[in-house]
């Protein structure tokens, strides 16, 4: 019978393979399991926390695949001189699980639930990975994928500016649909009054000094005036709240180059000067083939936008150095609203619930 337990999820990722294997140097990829010299590394679909796994050692190939209790099947061969056994990628190892002998064998990862709390921290597991070895005598260096229906660390079409569409905005009707409508329209005339209208109360004279405050107010007005209302070192404290916000909303937080620029940023670090003064971190973006650029619609009565560099401008544009605190918080907010789109609310209900009310 399976036996199945828990494993801790960090970063998107577990791994199985010798203890000490550099998890960094993978060879190849699926969208389920990376392959390296000694390990196999499993993407998941949460950023942090329990996931449930099993680990069955065969005789030989099972007789079937069981493709319909699983959203992601992948296959690939693991080669080892000791013992398997299971890891985060820190390298803690796994007490509950027992070590598999050292050897060649072909490893076929199962998993199911990665689509329902992606990008998420949990408590609880809602994750399932099954893996199946056996022995082989070859190694053909590739993963194979078996059989795929979920959607988690499916490859995607790469889009830029040049993909944005000036033909419509998003607003949400009375029924609190999101729909386009003409970007001049009457309709989008009419949320711009309301949102230009700051929540029905002039600004405050220290908001009216930041010129983004005027678009962050129509959002919410309740918050702005909170934001407002902070001491300084809070206000700083919830512009670098925003940028993680922001670039885990974007995919970008766990990418290794970018994870440094947050714990600089959150040590008290000085500004990376290739997010403010130039477009080195853009291009580098750009460029990084782990990174998929997507399409986010615009907040309300605003056309669409590259989610990935709103991100980066939460950074850019609230971290330079002569921002003041409040400036610097609220252009943080401003940006990490982007990133979510017309799902912008989520944001604000987690800065009350998780920054705010905790204040």
């Amino acid at each position: 019978m399976t036996h199945w337990e828990l494993v801790r999820v960090d970063h998107h990722q577990f791994a199985l393979g010798e203890p000490g294997a550099d998890t960094l140097n993978a060879v190849t990829e699926g969208t389920l399991i990376e392959v390296g010299p000694g390990f196999v590394s499993f993407y998941t679909g949460i950023t942090y926390g329990p996931a449930r796994l099993a680990l069955d050692l065969l005789e030989h190939a099972p007789d079937t695949e069981a493709t319909q209790e699983w959203e992601v099947i992948e296959e690939a061969t693991i080669t080892t001189t000791s013992d398997i056994v299971v890891t985060t990628l820190d390298g803690t190892e796994s007490t509950t699980l027992t070590p598999i002998p050292a050897g060649r064998y072909v490893v076929r990862a199962h998993a199911r639930g990665r689509d329902t709390r992606y990008g998420e921290d949990v408590s609880e597991p809602c994750e399932d990975y099954l893996v199946q070895l056996w022995p082989t005598p070859t190694d053909d260096g590739t993963v194979r994928t078996l059989h795929k229906t979920d959607r988690a660390w499916s490859p995607q079409t790469q889009v830029d500016e040049s993909s944005l569409s000036r033909d419509y905005v998003y607003i949400r009707n009375d029924a609190g649909d999101v729909v386009k409508v003409p970007p001049k329209g009457p309709e989008a005339n009419a949320v711009r009054a309301h949102l230009n209208a700051f929540g029905g109360t002039p600004l405050t004279p220290t908001l009216e000094a930041v010129f983004s405050s005027r678009y962050v107010a129509g959002l919410d007005r309740d918050l702005i005036d909170r934001i407002d209302a902070a001491p300084p070192e809070h206000q700083r404290a919830f512009a670098r709240w925003c940028v993680h916000r922001a670039w885990e909303r974007a995919r970008i937080a766990d990418i290794d180059w970018l994870r440094d620029v947050l714990t600089d940023m959150d040590a008290g670090k000085p500004v990376n000067g290739d997010f403010i003064d130039s477009f080195a971190a853009r291009n580098r973006l750009d460029q990084d083939p782990r990174i998929t650029r997507s399409i986010v619609s615009g907040l309300p009565a605003h056309r669409e936008l590259v989610q990935q560099y709103e991100a980066l401008r939460a950074y850019s544009r609230s971290m330079y150095t002569e921002a003041e605190p409040l400036e610097s918080a609220i252009e943080a907010f401003w940006h990490a609203a982007k990133t979510y789109g017309m799902d912008y609310p989520e944001l604000i209900d987690a800065a009350r619930r998780d920054f705010f009310d905790k204040q």
